[in-house]
Formats: C-alpha cells, sequence, structure tokens
C-alpha cells in the first residue's frame, strides 16, 4: 500500500503549493468520478492527485509517456478509491496526536511560505479557508495512521527465511568498486570572462600546492571550498561508484591512490583539487552485515501484503462505482 500513503504525500504537496483545492472549483472539476459508498470523488480531487504524484515522479528523475496516461488516471482513482475506504474505517479512531501534527505541520509550511500572514493571504487568494486545509491534514494523518498502523503487523522472516532470500538474491547484494574523496571547488560561471577563469585558476593551484605541502585539505576545504553540499563537511563526498561524478572527476578519482592529491581538474562546475580518502573493491556484501536491514525490508513487506489484503476486504463490502471511462487498450 505504499501508493495510499504516496497519495497522502500528493495531497501534502498541492497542499502546501496550494493548488487543486479551490472553493470554486471550474465546472468540470465538479464532475463525480467515483463514488465510494455515499462520499463522491470528483474530477478535481482526480486532477489534484495526479499532479501531486507527477510532481513527485519528476523530483525523482521518472515521468509518465503520453500513451499511458490513461492508465495512470485509472490507477490514481483506484488508489483515491482505496484511500477513501482507508479512511471511512478510520476516521472513528483518529491518532491520539492528530491535533499536535496538524498544527507541527501548518507551522511548518508557515515558515516555507515566510510566515502566518503570508500564509493566510496564500490561501485566500487559492480559495481554501484555513478549515478546509486542516480538515485536508487530518484526512491525510488519519490515512497515514491507519496504513502505518496496518503494515505495522507484517509477521518477522524467520532467519532461514532471510538467509534464503539472500542466497537466492546474490545479484541485489553485489556492491561495486567504491572511493571516498573530498575536494575543494573553485567555480566558474559559464559567461566568465578569460581573466576571471585564468584568475580562479591561479587560485586553485595555489591551494593545491598548499595542500602538497602538507597543509590539512579538509580545513582548507572549510574555508575555502565555493561546494555547498561538501565545503562545511571539509569536501568528504563520502563513497560513490564509478560513473556518479561527471567524467573529468570520476577518471581522477578512480586512477588516484589513497591519500593522493590530484592534479587541478576542470569540469563544466569549475576547477578542482581532489583526494581519495578510501577505497572499496567491488564485492558480495556478506550475509552478516545485511541480514538486520534484510529481515526488516522483509517485515516490511510482510506488511504491506497484510495491508493491501485488508483494503481489498474493505473494498469488498463496499459500494464502489466507477464513473471514470476505462483506458483505451495500449497501441502496439
Amino acid at each position: 500500500m505504499k501508493t495510499i500513503l504516496a497519495l497522502a504525500v500528493s495531497f501534502a504537496t498541492i497542499l502546501t503549493t496550494l493548488t487543486g483545492y479551490a472553493a470554486d472549483p471550474a465546472p468540470a472539476d465538479n464532475a463525480i468520478v467515483a463514488r465510494v459508498n455515499s462520499k463522491e470523488i470528483k474530477r478535481g480531487e482526480l486532477n489534484a492527485a495526479m499532479r501531486g504524484l507527477m510532481m513527485q515522479f519528476a523530483q525523482e528523475g521518472r515521468s509518465i509517456p503520453p500513451q499511458q496516461m490513461e492508465k495512470f488516471e485509472k490507477d490514481v482513482l483506484d488508489e483515491l478509491i482505496n484511500r477513501e475506504l482507508v479512511l471511512q474505517e478510520a476516521s472513528a479512531k483518529p491518532p491520539a496526536d492528530i491535533d499536535a501534527k496538524i498544527t507541527a505541520e501548518e507551522a511548518r509550511v508557515e515558515k516555507q511560505v515566510g510566515s502566518k500572514e503570508e500564509f493566510d493571504k496564500a490561501l485566500a487568494e487559492a480559495g481554501i479557508t484555513r478549515e478546509q486545509y486542516r480538515a485536508r491534514l487530518r484526512d491525510n494523518f488519519i490515512v497515514q495512521g491507519a496504513m502505518v498502523n496496518l503494515m505495522s503487523g507484517g509477521k518477522p522472516a524467520t532467519d532461514q527465511q532471510v538467509k534464503d532470500f539472500y542466497d537466492k538474491n546474490q545479484d541485489r547484494f553485489r556492491q561495486p568498486d567504491l572511493v571516498r574523496a573530498r575536494h575543494i571547488l573553485l567555480r566558474v560561471a559559464p559567461t566568465a570572462t578569460d581573466a576571471e577563469k585564468e584568475a580562479k585558476k591561479a587560485q586553485i593551484q595555489a591551494l593545491q600546492v598548499r595542500v602538497k605541502k602538507g597543509e590539512d585539505f579538509a580545513a582548507l576545504a572549510k574555508q575555502f571550498s565555493e561546494d555547498p553540499g561538501s565545503g562545511a563537511n571539509g569536501g568528504d563526498l563520502g563513497f560513490f561508484p564509478r560513473g556518479a561524478m561527471v567524467p573529468e572527476f570520476d577518471t581522477a578519482a578512480f586512477s588516484l591512490e589513497t591519500n593522493q592529491v590530484s592534479d587541478v581538474i576542470t569540469t563544466q562546475f569549475g576547477y578542482h583539487v581532489l583526494q581519495v580518502t578510501e577505497k572499496k573493491a567491488a564485492r558480495v556484501l556478506p550475509f552478516d552485515e545485511v541480514k538486520d536491514r534484510l529481515a526488516e525490508q522483509m517485515k516490511r513487506q510482510n506488511g504491506a501484503e497484510i495491508a493491501q489484503q485488508h483494503v481489498a476486504e474493505l473494498r469488498k463490502g463496499a459500494k464502489v462505482e466507477v464513473l471514470l471511462e476505462a483506458p483505451k487498450p495500449a497501441q502496439p
């Protein structure tokens, strides 16, 4: 039931961006696409859920091909129906701390927007009242709480089951060659003049000389690196496999010996000095190293299956009417 939880997140995303829940929706948004017992699901709600999920997919580098949009729409509606069934069942016993969660989420979004006044203004511009916003949050937390409770009922896998899975799925536990490196980056803008490039290059060369003479790399990175992601950590990039970095950086990282300092490297981001601090050869992760994590994953999977079965039973006992047209068969 990961999708139901994802839908709850997508609603939170839509609410945060303040779209999709205007008080006076377009007439088409009021079209009924499904009924779940006495509750109507309208086109506007379906469209909002689809937008929220597509926003999440985009952040993960995924997209829905145009030829699959009708099926995607049907699948999202199915999950909205399932979500509504869970909400109807669980509303009688909401989480004990739900009001505190709603207040905390309101505060988080207010901070994200800028202030309480700015948030109220944004709500008003979107045609959403504070009460409507809080009601949506309440529904989200009820669904999330119910699904987490259902999934927590998964039975732990036995030691033998965990070992059998490990033995039959060795490819899942293969770890490629890894290096851990740190770097100092001086950024060069695409519009930089030759003089600006030369000045940056002279600066990075001077830093490389200082490192070669024995100055602390991490301290220099904290002081001079213009990489916001690693500079504060002494330039540490953690472990990464081949192909994870831009080609020039990748080639240097996997050709250096441990503790060796690179020449100046030029990439699309600017000029770098790199030092490899640790290497890990490709290997199959041993069972003892992964067994606890694998056992937890298997328990969660068991819980997801229990949740799926429960929602299927709810659907059997409910009056569900789908008014959305069935998707056309995919073209060969």
